[in-house]
């Protein structure tokens, strides 16, 4: 048997004044979706979660195996499905999901398949082995994988560490110290910023030298590449593994004294550099078209 109990409304209208004024609040945390291209056991993966757990609830899905360089493309098997991991993060197993599929896919298919309660406050794609700067941002897969979730207008950042270059493709011993109390102290600041209507992603990178005094810069990414490739004596018979990667600019270029190149470089600071989904090149659009007219 159930019984109602009915209240005057001067009475009901003190118990509700004392409930909202006295009841504990019940505080939901932000929800992160962090993923990365350097796949589900790379150890910037884990130190991006260990860096966020205590500031917000996660999930966490990445490709299954190393995907450095893929961009944006959206590639996968198509039998491919989520396979639970669970990941030591600081002494705890936490569960995460990978996918056998490119970073795009993958945040993609984590958007729809793992987030079907809330859509995620935010999409931390990194941190990753290697910096992303200059023209590099577009083969990237950690800055490809948060274009991904920009597109679904999520606030996206796309965290990268500057490193050894033996350790682009390999996982190599790297001190992620510095970089977690970056990424920690950087998604606590965007997420309570509100950004600006341009801006879909941050691109955050951090030198080797980082530490929790290392100045922050916002800047423009460099229009040099990061890392530059050319072919030894070639030829059509040349073979693609024969390419040699240097670090940029290229011969003969140089940076701006404030571009991301320069700044992580040159002055070894975090940089801050501001992304936009729209690609449409910020000039008057009829400086184009008298051209054709």
């Amino acid at each position: 048997m159930v019984l109602y109990l009915r209240l005057k409304p001067d009475v009901e209208a003190v118990c509700i004044d004392l409930i909202l004024r006295y009841a504990p609040s019940m505080e939901i945390r932000p929800l992160i979706l962090i993923c990365n291209d350097d796949g589900i056991d790379s150890p910037g993966l884990h130190a991006a979660a260990e860096a966020l757990m205590p500031i917000a609830d996660l999930i966490i899905a990445a490709p299954a195996d190393q995907q450095t360089a893929s961009g944006r493309s959206l590639r996968a098997l198509p039998e491919a499905v989520f396979e639970p991991r669970i990941i030591d993060i600081d002494g705890k197993n936490i569960k995460g999901w990978c996918l056998n599929a490119s970073p795009a896919t993958t945040v993609r298919h984590a958007l729809q398949c793992l987030c079907t309660d809330r859509k995620p406050d935010m999409v931390v794609s990194g941190i990753n082995f290697g910096e992303n700067i200059g023209t590099n941002v577009t083969a990237s897969g950690t800055v490809g994988a948060a274009i991904q979730s920009a597109v679904w207008d999520i606030k996206s950042l796309a965290v990268s560490l500057q490193v050894p270059q033996e350790f682009h493709y390999e996982h190599g011993e790297v001190e992620w110290s510095g970089a977690v109390l970056i990424l920690r102290r950087a998604a606590e600041k965007f997420l309570a910023s509100d950004w600006p209507r341009d801006v879909h992603i941050l691109k955050i990178d951090i030198p080797d030298t980082a530490d929790q005094n290392t100045p922050w810069h916002t800047c423009r990414q460099s229009r040099e590449p990061g890392w530059w490739s050319f072919v030894p004596d070639a030829s059509a018979s040349s073979a693609a593994g024969s390419t040699i990667v240097k670090r940029g600019p290229r011969p003969g270029k140089t940076w701006n004294d404030e571009d991301d190149m320069a700044v992580l470089l040159g002055k070894k600071e975090v940089t801050i550099t501001p992304l936009s989904v729209d690609m449409t090149s910020r000039i008057p659009l009829e400086e184009v078209d008298k051209m054709f007219r």
